[in-house]
């Protein structure tokens, strides 16, 4: 039980660090603008720099000025959008077998014309008999972080299947997937070979897409991301690297460490307009085939009642390279997002159709206990899950 009234001063507390970090946003945010324009000035030699120091951290790939704005085009009718999210039930230590359930929906609308759309889901239980190879040999089971990884590879899966039905010849096609195409959470498992081989078959998926020439982007909404950021520190120097001639800041200019990619572009973009288009410098993308590397693009998202937000889009290289999937995946995700009250509207439907909600889950176990119970069998739970089950004051 949560005492709301033992929290009041502490919200007092938190109440004055907002406001001091409202302030300090404020210059950090007129600091960046400043340092943005004089990047864009001579770009190719900051990233030319960029690229011999090296730095430790995620620094933005310059592809063109970053001070770029691009305005809202026209989205063509009719078109295709399809979409994927899932959800899953993470394995149990309390429960032995192990096992974990994964629940993926698929979603498609044709916009500009009277066809249905479709709307479905297909779970998929998975258990260590076909989950060996993914087994963490440090813990002796599965990670939270391989369960993620899976359920992502399956969402990716089930995005091209959806895409491959719905396509209509002749007409455009946009695939949307929620939050990264990089594959962040993989790095880190204490186990080389499962993380190779998680990247590889979440890979192999993305040059199909490439193969089959079916424009795929990723959006994330609210990003937390600093790659700009990062950049606009390197100039300044402030990263663990030397800035470019003639960056050093001054001793009173305010740090931008705390800031945001999003804070930045607040600023810079209009309502539906995009950003310039950069590339990820994430160690991680050495793994990617040629072409299918991620590159993303800030866009200000209009909303309804107040200044709306911004929505970091991530598209494959050879998607980046084309002027014209480029502006169809911008007008699409803008368009979606005004159907959405700002976010994707198919996305938004397909986390609904996706998400298994407390009372579900419990229906799934009294369902598979049943089971195992007609078959002499039955999972053995801890103590501790039956008495989560069963409270008793």
């Amino acid at each position: 039980m949560l005492d709301l009234s033992q929290l009041r001063a502490q919200l007092d507390d938190f109440q004055d660090y907002e406001a001091d970090l409202r302030d300090r946003r404020v210059e950090q945010r007129e600091r960046a603008q400043a340092v943005l324009r004089a990047c864009a000035e001579d770009w190719r030699g900051v990233r030319t720099a960029v690229q011999e120091a090296e730095p430790r951290r995620l620094v933005a790939d310059l592809r063109e000025p970053p001070t770029v704005t691009v305005a809202a085009p026209e989205r063509p009718t009719p078109i295709t959008v399809v979409a994927t999210d899932g959800s899953q039930i993470y394995p149990d230590r309390h429960v032995d077998p192990m096992f974990f359930l994964l629940n993926v929906s698929r979603v498609a609308f044709q916009y500009g014309t009277r066809e249905d759309p479709t709307l479905d889901t297909e779970p998929r239980l998975r258990f260590e008999d076909d989950l060996s190879v993914h087994i963490d040999d440090l813990i002796g089971g599965m990670t939270t972080e391989v369960v993620s990884a899976l359920r992502d590879e399956m969402e990716l899966e089930q995005l091209l299947r959806v895409a491959r039905d719905a396509a209509v010849e002749g007409r455009p096609l946009v695939a949307l997937a929620d939050g990264t195409l990089i594959r962040w959470m993989i790095r880190g498992m204490n186990n080389e070979a499962v993380e190779e081989r998680l990247i590889a078959q979440y890979t192999e998926c993305l040059q199909v897409f490439r193969n089959e020439e079916r424009p795929l982007a990723s959006y994330v909404s609210m990003p937390a991301t600093t790659e700009v950021v990062n950049l606009l520190r390197f100039i300044v120097g402030e990263l663990d690297v030397s800035p470019p001639e003639g960056g050093a800041v001054e001793p009173s200019a305010p740090k931008l460490e705390g800031l945001l990619d999003r804070h930045v572009f607040a600023d810079l973009l209009a309502p539906g307009e995009r950003s310039a288009v950069f590339g990820s410098s994430s160690h991680i993308q050495h793994s990617y085939p040629s072409g299918t590397e991620v590159c993303y693009f800030y866009l200000k998202v209009p909303a309804p009642v107040g200044t709306g937000e911004i929505g970091r889009v991530e598209v494959p290289q050879w998607v980046a390279a084309d002027d014209a999937l480029l502006d169809r995946i911008h007008a699409t995700v803008l368009r979606e997002c005004e159907k959405g009250d700002g976010y994707p509207l198919a996305l938004s439907e397909a986390h609904e159709r996706a998400v298994i909600r407390a009372p579900e889950r419990e229906s799934f176990f009294r369902l598979m206990e049943r089971r195992l119970q007609q078959a002499g069998l039955s999972p053995t739970n801890s103590r501790k899950r039956r008495s989560k089950q069963r409270p008793r004051v």
